[in-house]
């Protein structure tokens, strides 16, 4: 169900990362393939999943296509559907058993090349033995098998997405996520670097202030910040993991309330409020880092 996306490929020139192809026959499962191919799309990123119907553009020869699609993959998902292995041509002879067949012709491509493949088996349809397929195609009864039904989709796709990700990393939430961690932790490591310095440089020339009240407080707007793209983003999270996100952003607000009801309760001209802040912020800020990192921002 992984497809890659022609037009990336042959009609750019460029080949797209870790692209996945799916292959199906359209008698038999095709309007599985699409809507598979829309899900996936969105699992991955759009470009990385490819189909016959929607991947290839106008004009281009399809046998060429297709062939240089299957063989430049990097994982292949096998739909086989109730009509898969008993499908025949108009002289009723097994389509399968056809050395032109290009649903075979993909299969086998993928054995040689020794990528990953993913047998699909579509509504309840059962695996093929071994002795009911032609020789070249035998190999396919080695790979496991996972189900996809239309009253399971949402759950059996995503347990799909996620078997395929071990082979083909870099999903559309992954690639999220990572964006989130380096903008979260330099943010926030920048606010403490930049805290430190003020402090280092006031003290270094003995100023009366190591840090003025409107500094101490550029530190908390960050983590405010930080703890509320915590809070959007920890959707994108894998469940399991997903506790040490929230953790890590009710950390930051925590932190930042405590630090400002001792500023209350100290009063704004008390020349301990800024350091005081100062150390607030420092000890939230890698708070954070820390209960964040735990996640290790695993995609769901």
């Amino acid at each position: 169900m992984l497809v890659a996306k022609m037009s990336d490929t042959t009609t750019l020139g460029r080949r797209a990362p870790g692209r996945i192809f799916i292959n199906y026959r359209r008698d038999d499962a095709g309007g599985v393939a699409g809507r598979l191919s829309d899900s996936l799309n969105r699992y991955f990123g759009s470009g990385r999943v490819f189909r016959d119907v929607d991947g290839i553009d106008t004009g281009a020869d399809f046998e060429d296509v297709l062939k240089r699609t299957a063989q430049d993959a990097d994982a292949m998902i096998v739909l086989i559907g109730h009509r898969w292995l008993t499908a025949a041509d108009g002289q009723g002879r097994s389509r399968l058993q056809d050395p032109q067949d290009w649903v075979a012709r993909e299969i086998v491509a993928a054995i040689d090349r020794k990528i990953p493949i993913y047998p699909v088996l579509v509504e309840s349809a059962v695996m093929p033995r071994a002795d009911e397929l032609p020789e070249p195609l035998r190999p396919l009864v080695r790979y496991n098998a996972m189900s996809l039904s239309d009253h399971r989709w949402q759950s059996d796709v995503t347990r799909l997405a996620k078997v395929v990700a071990i082979d083909i990393p870099g999903s559309a939430a992954e690639r999220t996520l990572l964006a989130v961690q380096w903008v979260v932790s330099l943010a926030l490591l920048l606010a403490v670097v930049l805290s430190t310095g003020v402090v280092a440089w006031n003290g270094y020339h003995r100023q009366a202030e190591l840090l003025s009240l409107a500094q101490s407080g550029i530190a908390f707007v960050v983590i405010t910040a930080c703890a509320t793209v915590l809070l959007f983003f920890a959707r994108y999270v894998d469940v399991q993991a997903r506790r040490w996100v929230y953790a890590a952003a009710v950390a930051g607000l925590f932190g930042t309330l405590v630090s400002f009801l001792w500023f209350g309760y100290l009063g704004k001209d008390d020349t301990r409020v800024p350091i005081s802040v100062f150390f607030g912020s420092t000890v939230t800020a890698t708070a954070m880092l820390v209960i964040a990192s735990l996640s290790r921002f695993k995609a769901r």
